[in-house]
């Protein structure tokens, strides 16, 4: 069965290789990114794609783009680079933004999942990190 799927985050390293599986599977994507961080690059073999739609938005900026099935929320600065020189933008993105594709969901009675990077664990002493993993987060630390 398609689905018609939206994807935050899509210009980044993730979230274009989950449209390209999410492509390749038969669904359709709109993909969603401010490219404040991603890169339109990442996206652009799929320039002639069909069944693949881009916007360039802010997701902390109510948006509708029509009814979806499923909402993937991957849109935050996710390297201490970024979200050091994004401060504000990295906290809204992730309280702002995840409320307006929540809404989204809501909405269009879509299913939604909602990821993180994993610095927000700090700087792992344990590789790979298991679910029971808390962490090694230095309080004021950049991470």
């Amino acid at each position: 069965m398609s689905h018609r799927i939206l994807v935050t985050g899509a210009a980044g390293f993730l979230g274009s290789h989950l449209c390209d599986v999410l492509l390749a599977e038969g669904h359709t994507v709109v993909g969603v990114d401010n490219l404040c961080t991603g890169s339109k690059s990442n996206l652009s073999h799929l320039a002639g794609e069909p069944r693949f739609s881009f916007l360039e938005q802010d997701i902390c900026v109510a948006f509708d783009p029509g009814a979806v099935d499923y909402v993937f929320n991957l849109a935050s600065p996710a390297s201490p680079v970024d979200y050091m020189r994004l401060g504000v933008e990295t906290l809204m993105v992730g309280s702002a933004g995840t409320i307006s594709t929540l809404d989204l969901a809501r909405r269009y009675n879509a299913g939604y999942l909602h990821a993180s990077t994993s610095e927000c664990y700090g700087d792992p002493a344990v590789h790979p990190q298991v679910e029971t993993y808390w962490g090694n987060v230095n309080p004021i630390g950049p991470r």
